[in-house]
């Protein structure tokens, strides 16, 4: 063979062999689910979901619920009423003596939905008034005159069951359970009828402070009861420290409290146990009725991860947030999570129980 030929056969082969090599590189890129970085072929990795924290309780979701529209709820907790549903997928829940010495519950909904919620019960001053702080979608079954006067002089956001009906409630009738005791709701559906009334699905109100959880140092070796005598044994509640989740495990009346559905035990991350005054007011038609004094200042708990702060509660009006301090007059930021508002009076207050130990670790 010719020297000549010799060459024209390299050259050919080159060729062909950058074109083979750039097919190659084509086909990996195309069909292989990999990516080519600095010359090297790697293994592909999908990127990590973007979350964001949620202005309600500083938790990380997905940034389209990380400012939804606070959805609030009126769920009752009279001894027929248990074992509620949807409690556990609330960012904030408000616990406060309605009458009777029966408690009653305004749950916020936001980043979670929860397809159940209930039973769904009336409204009361005083829950208008912690819901005027978001701005809520106000979900309730009527409710006392004062506070149904109060809704349409303020202008808000109601879903009334006796205005919504089967479009954003049902009941579940049940043997030897009284009917006020069985309406039930689901976020979906009251979200879905504030967009049928054109609202706005963003959120406008104050955030809390949060702290970053990665950087908070939880102590395994730290025990934390707290213990909540609002009335009667029925409505007693109890939270016992869990370092390893940290959260608070709660009791009612003796038992766990589990969501009627999962069977999960309501367990918040934070406990604030607001001191508020109270009082006996009966409404324009008599009835019997109370009013609490939510604007102004008091006394507060503050309890997250084993601690205890003695704070100080700050409401400035009506629709500004309820915020909290510490003793040097510093805002207290919280761990992210559910939050639990224990309201009562000061009479009851100045009996809660907080036991907080710390164990010697065993060498």
């Amino acid at each position: 063979m010719t020297k000549k030929k010799k060459n024209i056969i390299i050259i050919v082969a080159t060729i062909f062999g950058f074109a083979l090599g750039a097919a190659g590189y084509v086909a990996v890129k195309q069909y292989w689910p990999s990516y080519i970085a600095e010359g090297q072929l790697t293994a592909h990795r999908s990127p990590k979901p973007k979350t964001t924290a949620n202005t309600l309780d500083g938790t990380q979701v997905s940034p389209e619920r990380a400012n939804r529209h606070p959805l609030a709820v009126v769920v009752e907790n009279h001894t027929q009423a248990r074992p509620q549903v949807g409690i556990d997928k609330a960012s904030i829940i408000y616990e406060a003596i309605s009458e009777g010495g029966i408690t009653r519950y305004l749950l916020l909904f936001g980043p979670n939905d929860a397809a159940n919620i209930g039973p769904v019960r009336s409204m009361r001053t005083y829950f208008l008034d912690w819901a005027a702080e978001y701005n809520a979608f106000l979900g309730h079954c009527g409710g006392n005159i004062d506070a149904l006067d109060r809704i349409g002089q303020e202008g808000a956001l109601d879903l009334d069951q006796f205005g919504v009906s089967d479009k954003g409630y049902w009941r579940e009738p049940e043997k030897g359970k009284a009917i006020e005791h069985t309406m039930y709701t689901s976020s979906e559906k009251l979200y879905a009828v504030a967009r049928e009334k054109g609202w706005e699905m963003t959120g406008n109100f104050t955030s809390l402070k949060f702290l970053n959880p990665k950087e908070f140092k939880t102590n395994p070796n730290v025990t934390q009861e707290i213990t909540i005598d609002f009335s009667s044994p029925t409505y007693k509640v109890s939270y016992k420290y869990d370092p390893i989740n940290n959260n608070y495990p709660r009791d009612l009346g003796g038992s766990p409290q589990r969501d009627q559905k999962t069977g999960n035990q309501l367990s918040p991350t934070n406990i604030i146990i607001q001191s508020v005054e109270r009082w006996e007011a009966p409404t324009r038609i008599n009835e019997t009725g109370w009013a609490m004094k939510t604007i102004g200042e008091g006394k507060a708990y503050v309890v997250y991860g084993g601690q205890k702060i003695d704070a100080t509660w700050k409401k400035t009006d009506l629709k500004s947030r309820t915020l909290f301090y510490d003793s040097s007059g510093k805002e207290i930021s919280f761990l992210p999570g559910q939050f639990w508002y224990e309201i009562v009076p000061p009479d009851v207050f100045a009996k809660i129980i907080i036991k907080t130990e710390t164990s010697t670790p065993t060498p």
